[in-house]
């Protein structure tokens, strides 16, 4: 797989000589930092300091483990795995995860079959414009009410070895003072999935007309179900806004689904909540422009009002659709009303803040003018944009009948911290990694050369390159030492994919940082450089192993030894002549006086 290929669905890439530069899809910012290499299929981050593979890539940017990433590369780009393959959770958390999306999934599927056999519900979507195909396609389902339906619930759920504790641990089911019940009782079941497609909770409205209870009930929040992060239909309508780079966000279950029939099938929905901004970085991973279509009650231009503080710390071009009065998206397209025209009217969500706060602002308390004005100045300021800034200001100079260098100035008054993301203080950054940051300039290209050419590490100078390179990277070539041992001909590609993601981490940032080819001849001149650095060492540690030899009585291990220390003196200062050198006197000394102590005991 491509690492091209899959980082460019999320983000925009850009040639930049043999590398690829983009902004970061997992963080807030201003200047392209993440750098992608076609020919080692790594990427890194220089703002977030993330890097690896593209199975990494996938993991991050999904929230997903790094099986889960690999399954869905597989599943995505059609690749058959051996059959004998297998992904066995290892930690307790993903097992109770796969168990938890397990018995949603299995419920789903129950609730489905008992719509189908319930004919006064499919009666009432169908009356409500849902078709056979999107009751299908969304897994529409229903719960029906009565003890004898929970009793139904957990025979059928026995077969499936999920027992009651299960649906309860799940909030499928409530234990009550005598009996078990469920809150999702004669309700409509609308599953809802993640974005890889995981059934993880419900969402239950009512049906029968003069209900007390209230119209729309979801699951409860847990770790494997949190609404903020979550939006009704992205499973379907991911490819469909990879493909566009638009997606419409609606409100509600219903208005998505109407959405989808009436040829929009790149819509979503949140669920019952307001936009978060964990939902617009979610979006921005695969669309460029948001269409917002709220409804046009106080309560939907309140959640527009929430969402422009929001929208200017993602990668997103957000515009909002305005529908008629007393209008949702459901209702308006089941009129036989054309979206479109109002598509075409979309206004900049920052020009509809604008118009919204100026509504009757003339009018307004003098102190309540003030907050208005500091409210939107507050917003604005955040916009890196200066040309639509400038925009913005003049618009609403007219709206709020204010001069608009009064405007400007108050506007320069304003400092407004930074997210902390995009602050990401370097003190902070530079203790995620302390070790590699205290990696000198010449181990750091000796280290990069080897990496683009793992044969430069050859019996030669494996033990010393271990010996004097710094951690992370002496445990990295440790690895590499071993890895050649199994594999003699091995490749980079090969050699990175048996890492942890620290050490892939590790890699991509040196190899992405320094972008320098090293050739053969300039590695054995940056080996050079490395044994001068450590002369003072080198000279040492070969005193002690030429001690040892001559105690042991090993003649031969001596002259070989001294042999060796010479060459590489010749090598590394070869302007000194190797017999007068101080250096090598004082070893063959050293020799001389352990021979005559040996006589002399």
């Amino acid at each position: 797989v491509s690492i091209l290929d899959v980082v460019s669905e999320y983000t925009t890439l850009k040639k930049a000589g043999t590398y690829y530069k983009a902004h970061c899809p997992f963080h807030h910012e201003k200047t392209a930092s993440f750098t992608v290499s076609p020919h080692k299929e790594i990427f890194y981050c220089f703002g977030c300091h993330v890097g690896g593979d593209v199975i990494s890539f996938i993991a991050k940017i999904e929230n997903c483990s790094q099986i889960d990433a690999a399954k869905l590369l597989a599943e995505q780009y059609h690749i058959e795995l051996p059959s004998d393959l297998a992904f066995e959770p290892s930690e307790k958390y993903r097992e109770e995860k796969t168990h938890y999306h397990n018995i949603c999934k299995t419920v789903a599927l129950w609730a489905h079959t008992q719509l189908l056999k319930s004919p006064s519900v499919l009666r009432y979507l169908q009356e409500r414009g849902f078709n056979k195909q999107s009751i299908t396609s969304f897994s529409l389902g229903y719960f029906p009410g009565g003890l004898q339906a929970i009793k139904t619930l957990c025979q059928d759920m026995k077969k499936k070895h999920i027992l009651s504790h299960d649906l309860i641990q799940a909030h499928v089911l409530a234990e009550g003072k005598t009996t078990l019940y469920s809150p999702f009782e004669e309700r409509i079941i609308f599953p809802i999935f993640d974005a890889l497609g995981h059934c993880c909770g419900f969402g239950g409205r009512i049906y029968k007309s003069q209900e007390n209870r209230p119209k729309y009930y979801n699951s409860k929040e847990s770790e494997f179900f949190l609404k903020g992060s979550l939006l009704f239909g992205l499973d379907h309508a991911k490819k469909h806004i990879q493909e566009t780079g638009i997606v419409f966000l609606v409100e509600g279950y219903t208005d998505c689904i109407a959405m989808v029939q009436h040829g929009y099938p790149n819509t979503v929905a949140t669920l019952g909540t307001s936009c978060t901004l964990s939902h617009l970085k979610l979006l921005a991973r695969f669309a460029q422009w948001l269409y917002v279509i709220y409804d046009s009650d106080p309560a939907g231009k309140q959640a527009l009002m929430r969402l422009t503080e929001l929208c200017w710390q993602v990668n997103l071009e957000l515009t909002v659709v305005t529908l008629p009065p007393r209008e949702d998206p459901a209702s308006f397209l089941a009129k036989g009303q054309s979206l479109q025209p109002l598509i075409h009217q979309a206004k900049d969500i920052f020009l509809f803040f604008i118009e919204s706060l100026g509504d009757n602002f003339v009018s307004k308390p003098f102190n309540q003018k003030i907050q208005t004005a500091r409210l939107f100045l507050n917003t604005i300021h955040r916009i890196t944009d200066p040309f639509k800034q400038d925009m913005l200001l003049q618009k609403a100079a007219k709206s709020f009948d204010i001069p608009l260098e009064s405007l400007k100035k108050e506007l320069k008054r304003i400092q407004i911290p930074k997210p902390a993301e995009e602050m990401a203080p370097k003190s902070a950054k530079s203790a995620q990694l302390p070790e590699y940051k205290q990696v000198p300039t010449l181990e750091k290209k000796i280290f990069c050369a080897i990496m683009n050419n793992v044969q430069l590490f050859n019996r030669g100078n494996e033990a010393q390159l271990i010996d004097f390179l710094p951690s992370p990277l002496k445990d990295i070539l440790l690895l590499l030492k071993q890895a050649k041992k199994e594999h003699a001909a091995l490749e980079f590609r090969q050699f990175f994919d048996t890492l942890n993601e620290q050490q892939k981490h590790h890699i991509s940032k040196i190899l992405l940082e320094e972008q320098e080819e090293i050739d053969a001849s300039t590695f054995k001149q940056l080996l050079i450089q490395l044994h001068k650095k450590q002369w003072k060492r080198i000279v040492y540690e070969a005193k002690i192993k030429l001690t040892q030899a001559n105690r042991a009585g090993d003649t031969q291990k001596v002259a070989t030894l001294l042999q060796k220390f010479m060459e590489l003196q010749r090598k590394v200062m070869p302007n000194i002549v190797a017999t007068t050198n101080p250096l090598t006197k004082v070893m063959e000394n050293h020799v001389q006086e352990n021979k005559d102590q040996e006589t002399n005991n």
